[in-house]
Protein backbone atom coordinates (compact mmCIF):
# COMPACT_ATOMS: atom_id res chain seq x y z
CA UNK A 1 0.00 0.00 0.00
CA UNK A 2 1.42 3.38 -0.99
CA UNK A 3 2.11 5.64 1.96
CA UNK A 4 0.65 9.13 1.70
CA UNK A 5 3.45 11.63 1.12
CA UNK A 6 4.32 14.20 3.75
CA UNK A 7 3.08 17.03 1.55
CA UNK A 8 -0.36 15.50 1.10
CA UNK A 9 -0.57 14.66 4.80
CA UNK A 10 -0.01 18.31 5.69
CA UNK A 11 -2.50 19.36 3.04
CA UNK A 12 -5.09 16.86 4.30
CA UNK A 13 -4.65 17.85 7.96
CA UNK A 14 -4.92 21.56 7.33
CA UNK A 15 -7.80 21.11 4.87
CA UNK A 16 -9.77 19.17 7.47
CA UNK A 17 -9.11 21.86 10.08
CA UNK A 18 -10.00 24.61 7.60
CA UNK A 19 -13.22 22.97 6.42
CA UNK A 20 -14.28 22.06 9.97
CA UNK A 21 -13.60 25.61 11.14
CA UNK A 22 -15.53 27.05 8.21
CA UNK A 23 -18.52 24.75 8.81
CA UNK A 24 -18.53 25.56 12.51
CA UNK A 25 -18.32 29.27 11.79
CA UNK A 26 -21.12 28.98 9.22
CA UNK A 27 -23.30 27.03 11.65
CA UNK A 28 -22.73 29.60 14.42
CA UNK A 29 -23.45 32.43 11.99
CA UNK A 30 -26.67 30.80 10.76
CA UNK A 31 -27.81 30.08 14.30
CA UNK A 32 -26.98 33.61 15.37
CA UNK A 33 -28.80 35.14 12.41
CA UNK A 34 -31.81 32.89 13.00
CA UNK A 35 -31.85 33.87 16.66
CA UNK A 36 -31.72 37.55 15.75
CA UNK A 37 -34.62 37.11 13.34
CA UNK A 38 -36.61 35.19 15.94
CA UNK A 39 -35.99 37.97 18.42
CA UNK A 40 -37.11 40.50 15.85
CA UNK A 41 -40.20 38.40 15.13
CA UNK A 42 -40.92 38.08 18.85
CA UNK A 43 -40.73 41.84 19.23
CA UNK A 44 -43.12 42.19 16.28
CA UNK A 45 -45.58 39.67 17.79
CA UNK A 46 -45.34 41.49 21.14
CA UNK A 47 -46.61 44.64 19.46
CA UNK A 48 -49.60 42.73 18.07
CA UNK A 49 -50.47 41.37 21.53
CA UNK A 50 -50.54 44.94 22.86
CA UNK A 51 -52.69 46.09 19.93
CA UNK A 52 -55.08 43.17 20.44
CA UNK A 53 -55.30 43.93 24.15
CA UNK A 54 -56.14 47.55 23.38
CA UNK A 55 -58.91 46.46 21.00
CA UNK A 56 -60.69 43.97 23.25
CA UNK A 57 -60.22 45.39 26.76
CA UNK A 58 -62.03 48.33 28.27
CA UNK A 59 -61.38 49.14 31.93
CA UNK A 60 -59.99 45.63 32.51
CA UNK A 61 -63.06 43.92 31.02
CA UNK A 62 -62.81 41.68 27.92
CA UNK A 63 -65.30 42.75 25.26
CA UNK A 64 -65.55 40.04 22.63
CA UNK A 65 -68.68 41.19 20.87
CA UNK A 66 -69.07 40.94 17.10
CA UNK A 67 -67.86 44.50 16.55
CA UNK A 68 -64.63 43.97 18.46
CA UNK A 69 -64.02 40.59 16.85
CA UNK A 70 -64.50 42.16 13.40
CA UNK A 71 -62.11 44.89 14.33
CA UNK A 72 -59.65 42.30 15.61
CA UNK A 73 -59.70 40.38 12.32
CA UNK A 74 -58.83 43.56 10.44
CA UNK A 75 -55.77 44.47 12.49
CA UNK A 76 -54.32 40.95 12.77
CA UNK A 77 -52.48 39.43 9.74
CA UNK A 78 -54.37 36.54 8.16
CA UNK A 79 -51.54 34.08 8.88
CA UNK A 80 -51.34 34.96 12.57
CA UNK A 81 -53.15 32.73 15.02
CA UNK A 82 -54.64 34.57 18.03
CA UNK A 83 -55.77 32.89 21.23
CA UNK A 84 -57.14 34.53 24.37
CA UNK A 85 -56.85 32.41 27.49
CA UNK A 86 -58.10 32.99 31.01
CA UNK A 87 -55.71 32.76 33.93
CA UNK A 88 -56.99 29.29 34.74
CA UNK A 89 -56.01 28.01 31.28
CA UNK A 90 -59.46 28.08 29.66
CA UNK A 91 -59.54 29.27 26.04
CA UNK A 92 -62.13 32.03 25.50
CA UNK A 93 -61.19 33.01 21.94
CA UNK A 94 -59.43 31.30 19.00
CA UNK A 95 -59.44 32.71 15.47
CA UNK A 96 -58.07 29.63 13.63
CA UNK A 97 -60.64 26.94 14.63
CA UNK A 98 -63.71 26.41 12.54
CA UNK A 99 -65.01 23.88 15.02
CA UNK A 100 -65.20 26.37 17.87
CA UNK A 101 -63.09 27.02 20.92
CA UNK A 102 -60.73 24.28 22.11
CA UNK A 103 -61.79 22.77 25.42
CA UNK A 104 -58.28 21.64 26.32
CA UNK A 105 -56.80 23.41 29.29
CA UNK A 106 -53.78 25.45 28.12
CA UNK A 107 -52.30 26.25 31.51
CA UNK A 108 -49.36 23.82 31.03
CA UNK A 109 -48.39 25.11 27.59
CA UNK A 110 -44.65 26.08 27.66
CA UNK A 111 -45.24 29.60 26.43
CA UNK A 112 -47.92 30.20 29.12
CA UNK A 113 -45.76 28.72 31.87
CA UNK A 114 -42.96 31.09 30.91
CA UNK A 115 -45.32 34.05 30.53
CA UNK A 116 -46.71 33.34 33.99
CA UNK A 117 -43.18 33.56 35.42
CA UNK A 118 -41.64 36.31 33.30
CA UNK A 119 -44.60 38.16 31.80
CA UNK A 120 -43.71 36.92 28.32
CA UNK A 121 -43.01 33.50 26.89
CA UNK A 122 -42.30 31.81 23.56
CA UNK A 123 -42.00 28.26 22.26
CA UNK A 124 -41.63 26.39 18.99
CA UNK A 125 -43.73 23.23 19.15
CA UNK A 126 -46.23 21.01 17.37
CA UNK A 127 -49.93 22.03 17.53
CA UNK A 128 -52.21 19.04 18.08
CA UNK A 129 -55.18 21.22 17.15
CA UNK A 130 -53.87 22.40 13.77
CA UNK A 131 -51.53 19.46 13.15
CA UNK A 132 -48.50 21.59 12.34
CA UNK A 133 -45.44 23.21 13.93
CA UNK A 134 -46.06 26.72 15.27
CA UNK A 135 -44.02 29.43 16.89
CA UNK A 136 -45.99 30.77 19.86
CA UNK A 137 -45.65 34.05 21.73
CA UNK A 138 -47.73 34.64 24.87
CA UNK A 139 -48.05 37.72 27.06
CA UNK A 140 -49.56 37.86 30.52
CA UNK A 141 -52.17 40.47 31.41
CA UNK A 142 -53.93 40.85 34.81
CA UNK A 143 -56.94 38.65 34.02
CA UNK A 144 -55.87 36.71 30.91
CA UNK A 145 -53.17 35.76 28.44
CA UNK A 146 -53.00 36.83 24.81
CA UNK A 147 -51.13 34.38 22.63
CA UNK A 148 -50.12 34.89 18.99
CA UNK A 149 -48.67 32.18 16.76
CA UNK A 150 -47.27 31.74 13.25
CA UNK A 151 -46.90 28.48 11.37
CA UNK A 152 -43.22 27.55 11.25
CA UNK A 153 -43.10 26.05 7.76
CA UNK A 154 -45.00 28.79 5.90
CA UNK A 155 -44.30 31.90 7.97
CA UNK A 156 -41.21 31.43 10.10
CA UNK A 157 -38.89 29.23 8.03
CA UNK A 158 -38.85 31.42 4.89
CA UNK A 159 -38.03 34.43 7.01
CA UNK A 160 -35.23 32.62 8.88
CA UNK A 161 -33.69 31.37 5.65
CA UNK A 162 -33.78 34.84 4.23
CA UNK A 163 -31.08 35.87 1.78
CA UNK A 164 -28.01 33.76 2.39
CA UNK A 165 -25.77 35.24 -0.29
CA UNK A 166 -23.04 35.49 2.32
CA UNK A 167 -22.91 31.69 2.31
CA UNK A 168 -21.76 31.83 -1.30
CA UNK A 169 -19.06 34.30 -0.29
CA UNK A 170 -17.95 31.96 2.49
CA UNK A 171 -17.81 29.13 -0.02
CA UNK A 172 -15.70 31.21 -2.42
CA UNK A 173 -13.39 32.23 0.43
CA UNK A 174 -13.09 28.57 1.41
CA UNK A 175 -12.10 27.60 -2.16
CA UNK A 176 -9.55 30.43 -2.22
CA UNK A 177 -8.19 29.33 1.17
CA UNK A 178 -7.81 25.72 -0.03
CA UNK A 179 -5.87 26.80 -3.13
CA UNK A 180 -3.75 29.09 -0.95
CA UNK A 181 -3.17 26.15 1.38
CA UNK A 182 -2.06 24.01 -1.56
CA UNK A 183 0.40 26.71 -2.61
CA UNK A 184 1.71 27.23 0.94
CA UNK A 185 1.99 23.47 1.53
CA UNK A 186 3.93 23.08 -1.69
CA UNK A 187 6.26 25.87 -0.62
CA UNK A 188 6.66 24.56 2.93
CA UNK A 189 7.40 21.01 1.81
CA UNK A 190 9.99 21.99 -0.81
CA UNK A 191 12.89 21.41 1.62
CA UNK A 192 11.52 17.95 2.49
CA UNK A 193 11.08 17.10 -1.20
CA UNK A 194 14.65 18.23 -1.88
CA UNK A 195 15.91 16.28 1.14
CA UNK A 196 14.10 13.16 -0.05
CA UNK A 197 15.66 13.60 -3.49
CA UNK A 198 19.07 13.96 -1.83
CA UNK A 199 18.54 10.74 0.16
CA UNK A 200 17.43 8.96 -3.03
CA UNK A 201 20.63 10.05 -4.77
CA UNK A 202 22.66 8.73 -1.84
CA UNK A 203 20.81 5.40 -1.92
CA UNK A 204 21.32 5.10 -5.67
CA UNK A 205 25.06 5.56 -5.23
CA UNK A 206 25.41 8.89 -7.05
CA UNK A 207 28.62 10.72 -6.20
CA UNK A 208 27.60 14.23 -7.26
CA UNK A 209 24.61 15.76 -5.51
CA UNK A 210 22.86 18.43 -7.57
CA UNK A 211 19.89 19.02 -5.24
CA UNK A 212 18.70 22.61 -4.91
CA UNK A 213 17.14 23.62 -1.61
CA UNK A 214 14.81 26.66 -1.30
CA UNK A 215 16.16 29.88 0.17
CA UNK A 216 14.41 29.73 3.56
CA UNK A 217 15.15 28.48 7.08
CA UNK A 218 14.22 24.86 6.35
CA UNK A 219 16.10 25.01 3.05
CA UNK A 220 19.14 26.31 4.91
CA UNK A 221 18.92 23.34 7.30
CA UNK A 222 18.68 20.96 4.33
CA UNK A 223 21.65 22.64 2.68
CA UNK A 224 23.69 22.24 5.86
CA UNK A 225 22.74 18.56 6.10
CA UNK A 226 23.82 18.00 2.50
CA UNK A 227 27.07 19.92 2.99
CA UNK A 228 27.79 18.01 6.20
CA UNK A 229 27.25 14.74 4.34
CA UNK A 230 29.49 15.89 1.51
CA UNK A 231 32.13 16.80 4.06
CA UNK A 232 31.82 13.37 5.65
CA UNK A 233 32.15 11.76 2.23
CA UNK A 234 35.17 13.89 1.42
CA UNK A 235 36.67 13.11 4.82
CA UNK A 236 36.10 9.44 4.18
CA UNK A 237 37.83 9.68 0.80
CA UNK A 238 40.60 11.78 2.40
CA UNK A 239 41.05 9.09 5.09
CA UNK A 240 41.21 6.39 2.43
CA UNK A 241 43.71 8.41 0.42
CA UNK A 242 45.70 9.27 3.53
CA UNK A 243 45.81 5.62 4.60
CA UNK A 244 47.09 4.68 1.16
CA UNK A 245 49.65 7.49 1.13
CA UNK A 246 50.81 6.78 4.69
CA UNK A 247 51.26 3.11 3.88
CA UNK A 248 53.17 4.08 0.74
CA UNK A 249 55.35 6.60 2.58
CA UNK A 250 56.08 4.30 5.51
CA UNK A 251 56.94 1.45 3.20
CA UNK A 252 60.12 3.17 1.95
CA UNK A 253 61.85 3.83 5.29
CA UNK A 254 60.65 0.53 6.79
CA UNK A 255 61.91 -1.39 3.75
CA UNK A 256 65.23 0.52 3.89
CA UNK A 257 65.73 -0.15 7.60
CA UNK A 258 64.89 -3.82 7.13
CA UNK A 259 67.22 -4.12 4.14
CA UNK A 260 70.20 -2.54 5.91
CA UNK A 261 69.71 -4.63 9.05
CA UNK A 262 69.26 -7.87 7.09
CA UNK A 263 72.50 -7.16 5.22
CA UNK A 264 74.37 -6.71 8.50
CA UNK A 265 72.86 -9.87 10.00
CA UNK A 266 73.40 -12.05 6.94
CA UNK A 267 76.99 -11.04 6.21
CA UNK A 268 79.11 -12.41 9.05
CA UNK A 269 82.45 -11.07 7.78
CA UNK A 270 81.27 -7.50 6.99
CA UNK A 271 83.94 -4.93 7.80
CA UNK A 272 83.25 -2.31 10.51
CA UNK A 273 83.25 0.61 8.06
CA UNK A 274 80.57 -0.96 5.84
CA UNK A 275 78.59 -2.06 8.89
CA UNK A 276 78.63 1.49 10.22
CA UNK A 277 77.49 2.81 6.85
CA UNK A 278 74.45 0.49 6.87
CA UNK A 279 73.66 1.40 10.48
CA UNK A 280 73.84 5.12 9.67
CA UNK A 281 71.53 4.64 6.68
CA UNK A 282 69.08 2.64 8.82
CA UNK A 283 69.20 5.39 11.45
CA UNK A 284 68.51 8.07 8.83
CA UNK A 285 65.49 6.10 7.60
CA UNK A 286 64.27 5.72 11.19
CA UNK A 287 64.48 9.50 11.62
CA UNK A 288 62.40 9.97 8.48
CA UNK A 289 59.90 7.38 9.75
CA UNK A 290 59.68 9.24 13.05
CA UNK A 291 59.15 12.57 11.23
CA UNK A 292 56.29 11.13 9.15
CA UNK A 293 54.54 9.70 12.23
CA UNK A 294 54.99 12.98 14.14
CA UNK A 295 53.63 15.12 11.30
CA UNK A 296 50.65 12.81 10.73
CA UNK A 297 49.88 13.06 14.44
CA UNK A 298 50.01 16.88 14.30
CA UNK A 299 47.75 17.03 11.25
CA UNK A 300 45.17 14.66 12.76
CA UNK A 301 45.11 16.64 15.98
CA UNK A 302 44.63 19.93 14.10
CA UNK A 303 41.73 18.55 12.07
CA UNK A 304 40.01 16.30 14.60
CA UNK A 305 40.89 17.67 18.03
CA UNK A 306 41.67 21.35 17.52
CA UNK A 307 40.09 22.20 20.87
CA UNK A 308 42.83 20.19 22.61
CA UNK A 309 45.49 22.79 21.74
CA UNK A 310 46.25 25.27 24.51
CA UNK A 311 46.51 28.92 23.49
CA UNK A 312 48.66 31.64 24.98
CA UNK A 313 50.16 34.97 23.99
CA UNK A 314 52.92 34.11 21.49
CA UNK A 315 55.67 36.58 20.63
CA UNK A 316 56.39 36.02 16.92
CA UNK A 317 59.83 37.62 17.02
CA UNK A 318 61.00 35.42 19.91
CA UNK A 319 59.67 32.33 18.14
CA UNK A 320 61.54 33.17 14.91
CA UNK A 321 64.80 33.93 16.67
CA UNK A 322 64.59 30.54 18.38
CA UNK A 323 64.08 28.85 14.98
CA UNK A 324 67.04 30.84 13.57
CA UNK A 325 69.21 29.59 16.43
CA UNK A 326 68.06 25.97 15.95
CA UNK A 327 68.77 26.03 12.18
CA UNK A 328 71.89 28.19 12.15
CA UNK A 329 74.17 25.25 11.32
CA UNK A 330 72.06 24.48 8.21
CA UNK A 331 72.10 28.12 7.14
CA UNK A 332 75.90 28.10 7.39
CA UNK A 333 76.18 24.71 5.70
CA UNK A 334 74.19 25.87 2.64
CA UNK A 335 75.39 29.48 2.69
CA UNK A 336 71.84 30.79 3.25
CA UNK A 337 71.16 34.36 4.35
CA UNK A 338 68.26 34.60 6.83
CA UNK A 339 66.53 38.02 6.87
CA UNK A 340 64.02 38.79 9.62
CA UNK A 341 61.89 41.96 9.39
CA UNK A 342 59.50 41.41 12.28
CA UNK A 343 58.77 43.78 15.17
CA UNK A 344 60.11 42.61 18.50
CA UNK A 345 56.73 43.17 20.18
CA UNK A 346 54.62 41.33 17.52
CA UNK A 347 52.35 38.94 19.40
CA UNK A 348 49.17 36.92 18.76
CA UNK A 349 46.92 34.49 20.61
CA UNK A 350 48.06 31.04 19.55
CA UNK A 351 49.67 27.71 20.26
CA UNK A 352 53.43 28.16 20.51
CA UNK A 353 54.35 24.72 19.16
CA UNK A 354 52.11 25.16 16.11
CA UNK A 355 53.42 28.67 15.39
CA UNK A 356 56.95 27.33 15.74
CA UNK A 357 56.11 24.40 13.44
CA UNK A 358 54.45 26.74 10.91
CA UNK A 359 57.54 28.94 10.38
CA UNK A 360 60.01 26.06 10.72
CA UNK A 361 58.21 24.02 8.02
CA UNK A 362 58.31 27.00 5.65
CA UNK A 363 62.03 27.37 6.28
CA UNK A 364 62.64 23.60 6.02
CA UNK A 365 60.84 23.61 2.67
CA UNK A 366 63.27 26.25 1.41
CA UNK A 367 66.29 24.46 2.90
CA UNK A 368 65.34 21.18 1.24
CA UNK A 369 64.12 22.36 -2.16
CA UNK A 370 65.19 25.96 -2.94
CA UNK A 371 68.91 25.29 -3.32
CA UNK A 372 72.06 26.75 -1.79
CA UNK A 373 73.45 30.31 -1.55
CA UNK A 374 69.97 31.84 -1.40
CA UNK A 375 68.16 34.29 0.89
CA UNK A 376 65.18 33.52 3.11
CA UNK A 377 63.13 36.53 4.20
CA UNK A 378 60.23 36.90 6.63
CA UNK A 379 58.43 40.27 6.61
CA UNK A 380 55.74 41.62 8.91
CA UNK A 381 53.43 43.75 6.73
CA UNK A 382 51.19 45.29 9.40
CA UNK A 383 47.71 44.77 10.84
CA UNK A 384 44.23 44.71 9.28
CA UNK A 385 40.87 43.53 10.66
CA UNK A 386 42.37 41.78 13.70
CA UNK A 387 44.92 40.05 11.44
CA UNK A 388 48.70 40.24 11.56
CA UNK A 389 49.98 40.10 7.95
CA UNK A 390 53.20 38.40 6.80
CA UNK A 391 54.99 37.34 3.69
CA UNK A 392 57.68 34.70 3.44
CA UNK A 393 59.89 34.12 0.44
CA UNK A 394 63.12 32.58 -0.67
CA UNK A 395 65.26 33.44 -3.71
CA UNK A 396 65.60 29.84 -4.83
CA UNK A 397 64.36 27.88 -7.82
CA UNK A 398 60.59 28.11 -7.17
CA UNK A 399 57.96 25.61 -8.33
CA UNK A 400 56.64 24.99 -11.89
CA UNK A 401 53.33 26.84 -12.34
CA UNK A 402 51.39 23.65 -13.16
CA UNK A 403 52.25 22.29 -9.69
CA UNK A 404 52.02 25.40 -7.52
CA UNK A 405 48.32 25.03 -6.67
CA UNK A 406 48.99 21.60 -5.14
CA UNK A 407 51.93 22.36 -2.87
CA UNK A 408 49.73 22.23 0.27
CA UNK A 409 48.49 18.68 -0.47
CA UNK A 410 49.71 15.87 1.76
CA UNK A 411 52.62 13.86 0.31
CA UNK A 412 52.43 15.76 -2.99
CA UNK A 413 55.74 15.87 -4.86
CA UNK A 414 56.65 18.22 -7.64
CA UNK A 415 59.18 15.59 -8.67
CA UNK A 416 58.64 11.92 -7.87
CA UNK A 417 60.90 10.77 -5.03
CA UNK A 418 61.91 14.32 -4.14
CA UNK A 419 60.88 14.27 -0.47
CA UNK A 420 62.28 10.78 -0.05
CA UNK A 421 65.75 11.96 -1.18
CA UNK A 422 65.55 15.02 1.01
CA UNK A 423 64.35 13.08 4.01
CA UNK A 424 61.21 15.18 4.56
CA UNK A 425 57.83 13.76 5.54
CA UNK A 426 55.96 15.38 2.62
CA UNK A 427 53.53 16.94 5.12
CA UNK A 428 55.32 20.18 6.02
CA UNK A 429 53.32 22.64 3.88
CA UNK A 430 50.08 20.85 4.74
CA UNK A 431 50.86 21.47 8.41
CA UNK A 432 51.61 25.13 7.58
CA UNK A 433 48.21 25.64 5.94
CA UNK A 434 46.24 23.82 8.65
CA UNK A 435 48.05 25.66 11.43
CA UNK A 436 47.21 29.02 9.83
CA UNK A 437 43.56 28.02 9.41
CA UNK A 438 43.45 26.94 13.07
CA UNK A 439 44.69 30.43 13.97
CA UNK A 440 41.83 32.00 11.93
CA UNK A 441 44.12 33.12 9.12
CA UNK A 442 44.61 32.46 5.42
CA UNK A 443 47.53 31.70 3.10
CA UNK A 444 48.38 31.87 -0.61
CA UNK A 445 51.46 30.93 -2.63
CA UNK A 446 53.07 32.20 -5.83
CA UNK A 447 56.33 32.22 -7.75
CA UNK A 448 58.27 35.47 -7.52
CA UNK A 449 59.20 37.18 -10.77
CA UNK A 450 62.70 37.65 -9.31
CA UNK A 451 62.89 33.91 -8.61
CA UNK A 452 61.90 31.80 -5.68
CA UNK A 453 58.65 30.95 -3.89
CA UNK A 454 56.55 33.42 -1.88
CA UNK A 455 53.85 32.75 0.75
CA UNK A 456 51.46 35.52 1.83
CA UNK A 457 49.56 34.72 5.01
CA UNK A 458 47.80 36.15 8.04
CA UNK A 459 47.21 35.14 11.67
CA UNK A 460 44.46 36.38 14.00
CA UNK A 461 45.82 38.70 16.66
CA UNK A 462 42.98 38.08 19.13
CA UNK A 463 41.21 34.74 18.59
CA UNK A 464 38.26 35.84 20.73
CA UNK A 465 37.43 38.56 18.19
CA UNK A 466 37.71 36.33 15.11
Amino acid sequence: MKILSYKYKILAYFSIVLIATTLLFTYILIERESQLKIEHLTSHMNIYTDVINSSIAKNGVILLDSANIEKLHKIVPSNMRVTIIERNGKVIYENFTDEGISHDNHKDRPELVEANKRGKGSALRYSNTLKSDYFYFAKSFPDYYIRTALEYKTSILPMIKGDYKWQMYIFLILIFAIFSLIYITKKITKPFVALREFVSQIESGEESYNVRFPKDDLGEVGEKIMNAFKQLENTKKYKQELTHNVAHELKTPVTGIRGYLETILQQENIDPQTSRFFIERAYAQSLRLSAIIKDISILNKIEEAADKFEFERVNIYDCLTEIESDLSFKFNEKNIKFILNVSQDSAIDGNYLLIYSLFKNLIDNSLEHAGESISICINELGKADNQLLFNYYDTGRGVPEEHIHRVFERFYRVEEGRSRKSGGSGLGLSIVKNSIILHKGSISVKNRTEGGLQFDFSLAIDLMKS
